[in-house]
């Protein structure tokens, strides 16, 4: 197949979803439907139009004009691969901003988990939920710190494909050269890790986002303590996990 059969036949299939979204949104006399369409669309194709077009779309639903403005801060600000500091930075304290401003809570992402695996034990063993103490903490109820993990899940695969930096990669260059190819190895350390940081994130009552980032904002010692430590963590364990020949100090 040649090229221009290629993009014409990529986009009849662009135009076979957005008219399929469209006649649904009004057979169903809902949004959603179109919406969903535009969002695979962007997903499909993260191209500057896509993007315009799904902001404005989500305006006009939400009856706002963040959407259409955030759409085009991400035309602007999301195509780098890698952000400086001083932008990330402030990013970040406007995350943390709207985290207050909307839910009256700081930012964090591993209460999110809690809450999943209240919810997975509720319906396996309600009684046993509502008798324990630590569930009463953390209900079983689906909440924004859930929709939060979906959205850095999503917003992370739309962020590496507008950027042209996706690529399926199941075993990491740096942890090839260092702990060989296999994947199943690869994933089981990581697996083991997760259950780790999870762990200790619950005992010291927050994650990089919620005690970390969220901590030292409002100035609070725990926070900064979680920084120290954290980096003295990190450092050594790269020193002891992984050979000498794959570590480098890079300076841009």
């Amino acid at each position: 197949m040649s090229g221009k059969s290629k993009k014409g036949l990529f986009f009849i299939i662009i135009f076979f979803i957005a008219a399929i979204g469209f006649i649904t949104s009004l057979y169903l006399k809902s949004w959603w439907p179109i919406l969903t369409a535009l969002s695979l669309l962007f997903i499909i194709t993260p191209r500057w139009w896509t993007i315009l077009i799904l902001g404005t779309g989500f305006a006009f639903y939400l009856h706002s004009g963040w959407p259409l403005i955030a759409s085009v801060a991400l035309f602007f600000i999301g195509k780098p691969k890698r952000w400086w500091p001083i932008p990330t930075g402030i990013a970040f304290a406007l995350v943390e901003f709207y985290s207050f401003y909307l839910s009256d809570r700081p930012l964090g992402i591993t209460r999110g988990y809690t809450v999943t695996g209240a919810i997975i034990e509720y319906l396996i063993a309600p009684d046993y939920v509502d008798e324990m103490a630590y569930w009463q903490i953390y209900e079983p109820i689906i909440d924004w710190t859930i929709a939060l993990i979906t959205g850095v899940v999503i917003g992370s695969f739309v962020s590496s494909r507008f950027s042209g930096d996706f690529r399926l990669n199941t075993v990491p260059d740096t942890w090839k050269m260092s702990m060989g190819p296999s994947t199943a190895k690869r994933w089981a350390w990581a697996f083991i890790a997760g259950i780790m940081m999870g762990f200790a994130a619950r005992i010291a009552g927050g994650c990089v986002s919620g005690l970390l980032i969220s901590g030292v904002i409002q100035l609070a010692p725990s926070g900064f303590i979680f920084m120290i430590a954290l980096w003295i963590g990190g450092v050594v364990t790269t020193l002891l996990f992984y050979r000498s020949n794959v570590i480098t100090i890079k300076r841009e």
